[in-house]
């Protein structure tokens, strides 16, 4: 004799709800059905736009509206926004976005993790269509630093010792150049700076920074 058998029928005239299980002394119920995933939930451990100091927030979402305005004027339904309404109309987005199923919105999770998120300085600058230097690209580097040299930019600004360009440093510079690029390029892009970590990059890491003054 089966000691556990789904029961529809009770009697010769009940019904018995459907999703309980007659064992050999009690009932038990079916396994409840699991919780939806949200996109806030596949989002958990990401840094969220809407993370930041309320203070930071316009600027934030403006600077984020602005990195790739032309898609997200198509994303958003409005071909007439500007920084200002564009940046609260992002927003606004962003945060309808979180409580939908992920399973069956992942062209909008796609959308969210590309334009809800703090991005890095890195990603900014590619949004910008400058190039960060590579490790293998001698010359172009050469090519930069020469740019900062001859333009009297602040060596303070990336730690470099000594505030005037004073000789022939090329060689006790790059190295330190190239670390501080590898590390600072891949911070957070934060409007709240007022773009002198993203300015400092582009002048000192990339290969557009051989034509910025």
């Amino acid at each position: 004799m089966d000691l556990v058998k789904p029961l529809a029928v009770l009697g010769s005239g009940g019904t018995l709800a459907t999703g309980a299980y007659l064992t050999k002394d009690h009932w038990m119920p079916s396994p409840k059905e699991e919780k939806v995933k949200t996109i806030s939930d596949a989002l958990k451990g990401k840094k969220l736009i809407s993370s930041l100091p309320t203070s930071d927030l316009e600027k934030q979402w403006e600077e984020e509206f602005e990195s790739d305005q032309e898609t997200l004027k198509k994303l958003l339904g409005d071909n007439n926004l500007d920084k200002s309404k564009g940046g609260k109309a992002l927003s606004g987005w962003c945060a309808n976005q979180m409580s939908l199923d992920v399973d069956k919105n992942q062209g909008a999770l796609k959308h969210v993790e590309k334009y809800c998120l703090i991005r890095s300085v890195a990603s900014q600058l590619e949004r910008k269509q400058k190039t960060l230097l590579k490790e293998g690209q001698a010359q172009e580097w050469k090519a930069t630093y020469d740019k900062r040299k001859s333009t009297s930019t602040k060596r303070e600004d990336i730690g470099l010792t000594g505030s005037a360009w004073e000789g022939d440093k090329e060689s006790e510079d790059l190295p330190k150049v190239k670390e501080w690029c590898s590390t600072n390029s891949v911070k957070d892009f934060l409007a709240s700076d007022n773009g002198a970590l993203y300015t400092n990059v582009l002048k000192w890491c990339t290969t557009n920074g051989a034509t910025e003054n």
